[in-house]
């Protein structure tokens, strides 16, 4: 009996630890995907923008709109973005955004991820 109690005890412990190193990576992982998909998206928006004789961004709102296209193919976690734009301006190439991804653990506990990004064209 006294090894049955020892064995699930064991077994509880290995699970806790399993889930606290599993929300610990589940966020790093995610903060990384963000962070990537967020500049790469401004980066490619700003720079189609600039683009002589392109026919897709003629106003601000066309720019924001294929930075939302752009970030939505480059994301694949299942979470909830806000974004939130900062400032925009087609003619120069430049855009600044901040995107918060909401998301939850596998305990049930809820997080938030942001970030900043601000492409200007050179």
């Amino acid at each position: 009996m006294k090894q049955v109690i020892t064995v699930v005890g064991i077994a509880v412990i290995i699970m806790l630890v399993s889930l606290a190193i599993l929300s610990v990576e589940s966020r790093s992982d995610r903060e990384e995907e963000l962070t990537r998909a967020v500049s790469a998206a401004v980066k490619q928006a700003v720079s189609h923008s600039q683009v002589k004789e392109q026919k897709e961004i003629h106003s601000n709102d066309e720019l924001i709109a294929q930075f939302i296209n752009l970030l939505s193919t480059n994301i694949n976690s299942d979470g909830s973005l806000e974004i939130e734009v900062l400032d925009v301006d087609y003619k120069n190439g430049m855009l600044d955004v901040s995107v918060t991804e909401k998301f939850q653990y596998p305990n049930g506990k809820e997080a938030e991820i942001s970030v900043r990004k601000c492409a200007i064209y050179e």
